[in-house]
């Protein structure tokens, strides 16, 4: 099944796996004028329990457009704190970036486990 943009809108998501980590997924389309992109987003794979490996809140590596408008598209890769500033492809290829960047088995709007 070909996943389209229309199939990410309102996509949420968050799975917790037995080594202790989770990968959660916020995706919308909106237009506010925050987000010049058209979507509000946040692909998260994280610690349950944060340590030296994982960020302050347990990231270990997550796209992020919280302040879209003023700082961009933001990759946060533990261990560092600083986020790098990333273009955004297209809400279907950042998706598929995510997952081939992290050791998880994918999960998402095409296998209908909403």
């Amino acid at each position: 099944m070909v996943v389209t943009d229309d199939d990410f809108d309102g996509y949420e998501r968050t799975k917790v796996y037995e080594d202790g980590t989770l990968v959660r997924i916020s995706i919308r389309r909106t237009g506010d004028d925050a987000y010049p992109s058209g979507w509000r987003y946040t692909l998260h794979y994280g610690a349950l329990t944060p340590d030296s490996e994982t960020l302050e809140d347990g990231t270990i590596r997550r796209y992020d457009n919280a302040h879209e408008d003023t700082k961009g598209h933001e990759l946060h890769v533990a261990p560092d704190p600083e986020p790098k500033y990333v273009d955004f492809p297209g809400m279907v290829e950042l998706y598929e970036k995510f997952w081939d960047e992290i050791p998880m088995a994918r999960f998402g709007p095409s296998d209908n486990s909403r």
